[in-house]
């Protein structure tokens, strides 16, 4: 929902542009001058603002040059009944977006508006991404064949189609924001804005101003009015990475925007409507923070309705083939440096190391061959030293590792064959019960039962 000011001085087209832009489900303002135009621009952020260019006490255009340095992202309409080139190109050169002249059809208006905002939405979710250093080529593809990637591919699949907030979980490294940014990309959100908030590089004091804005002069160093990461997601998605660090005193604020679905700036009255979707990321037993009092309770149920868990990469070494081809793919890009591929036994090397930094580390990895690489081809040497040592020195953990993911695919094999009939799975393999049980539990096998 937006949030529009229409400076205009004849009541019936005043009227009827709000009625129309009301209809489209924005909000609409009414200023009848340039004071009172300024007047709210002072107090309230406006997504869009409508300006004719007569006014009873001065001109739409200044008021568009003052807009200009008050609100500088804001786009602007500049109507009129006298058009005139040179009404025309000043309005252009101080930084109207459109310039419409009366009589118009007010759902062409309607239409003009809409552009508008979308173009701004865009260009905000531009700025927002420069500002932060996120990378806009992220795919969110997920990749692997594996059962554990599988199962992932479906979860996302099945909650995308809904507007359930989901709490991914997994190891640091693991690509929990990959999965956030799949979930956007697969659903009807995916026009809208991902808004990316790293909660532990926030400063406490600042937390509550980051998430839902501020006005002008709300505290020491607020020189304008702001908006906050719910407020620039709108109708899109916010993924809030490392949740567990947001402090205590505000979960209660966060708890009730979800419930309440919205909010107010700090220092503001008037309330916002969130209509964003919460995708929030940990690498912390949450659950366990609960028990423990660093996490409410009330607030880890409203994130924690559709989980996802993503395993660790030492869980599925079978993916880190294709893995390591895409990430070769993004890094030629990332780095400018052509590199042809990968050698087998770097494969082979890669498929020995426990990774404890997961996909992120693999893409470390790679990204300090392919500079050294200066063949195009990575080869052994191209290798940190750790990797290359970890091969010899965990041979025997190696072979223990390797038979425990043949017994896993056994039993999985065994499980699916059989409809996931666990009794008939381990009469299969020659297994009591108890025994099957055993191993149900120790390899976590029920986390790999297709979804109903």
């Amino acid at each position: 929902m937006n949030r529009i000011l229409i400076v205009e001085d004849e009541p019936k087209s005043i009227r009827l542009l709000t009625m129309v832009l009301e209809e489209k489900g924005h909000t609409v303002a009414q200023a009848v001058s340039v004071t009172q135009a300024r007047a709210f621009l002072e107090e309230e952020i406006f997504d869009l603002m409508v300006t004719d260019v007569r006014l009873p006490d001065g001109s739409g255009l200044e008021l568009l040059e003052h807009a200009r340095q008050s609100e500088p992202t804001m786009p602007v309409i500049v109507v009129t009944a006298y058009g005139s080139v040179n009404d025309a190109v000043k309005a252009m050169q101080v930084g109207a977006l459109e310039y419409v002249q009366k009589p118009f059809e007010l759902e062409a208006m309607a239409l003009v508006v809409e552009k508008a905002l979308e173009q701004a939405a865009i260009r905000a979710e531009h700025r927002y991404l420069l500002e932060e250093g996120v990378e806009e080529d992220l795919t969110g593809r997920i990749v692997g064949e594996s059962a554990a990637m599988a199962k992932v591919r479906e979860l996302v699949e099945r909650v995308a189609a809904t507007n359930s907030n989901v709490l991914v979980t997994g190891e640091s490294g693991t690509g929990k924001e990959v999965v956030a940014i799949a979930i956007q990309r697969a659903s009807a959100r995916r026009r809208q804005p991902l808004i990316r908030v790293n909660c532990p590089a926030i400063p406490a004091h600042l937390f509550e101003s980051e998430l839902f804005g501020h006005m002008k002069g709300a505290f020491t160093g607020a020189f304008e009015s702001r908006k906050g990461k719910f407020e620039l997601a709108g109708h899109g998605t916010v993924f809030l990475d490392e949740i567990s660090e947001i402090p205590i005193d505000l979960q209660s604020k966060l708890l009730r925007v979800i419930e309440a679905r919205n909010f107010a700036r700090v220092g503001g009255c008037r309330e916002v409507h969130m209509d964003a979707r919460i995708v929030a990321a940990t690498n912390q037993d949450l659950k366990a923070l609960v028990d423990q009092g660093q996490f409410r309770e009330d607030l880890y149920y409203r994130l924690n309705v559709f989980p996802i868990h993503i395993r660790p990469l030492r869980e599925h070494v079978e993916d880190i083939p294709e893995l390591a081809e895409h990430l070769l793919i993004q890094l030629r890009r990332h780095t400018g440096v052509r590199c042809r591929g990968i050698l087998p036994e770097v494969i082979e090397v890669f498929l020995h190391y426990d990774w404890p930094g997961n996909v992120r580390e693999l893409r470390n990895v790679l990204e300090r061959a392919v500079v050294l690489a200066d063949r195009g081809i990575i080869g052994q040497e191209h290798l940190p030293e750790e990797i290359l040592e970890s091969r010899s020195r965990d041979a025997v953990d190696s072979f223990h590792g390797r038979v425990d993911a043949f017994k896993r695919k056994l039993l999985v094999e065994s499980l699916e064959r059989t409809g996931w009939r666990k009794k008939h799975a381990a009469e299969n393999l020659g297994l009591s019960q108890r025994a099957f049980s055993h191993y149900v539990k120790r390899y976590d096998l029920d986390s790999e039962k297709p979804l109903e």
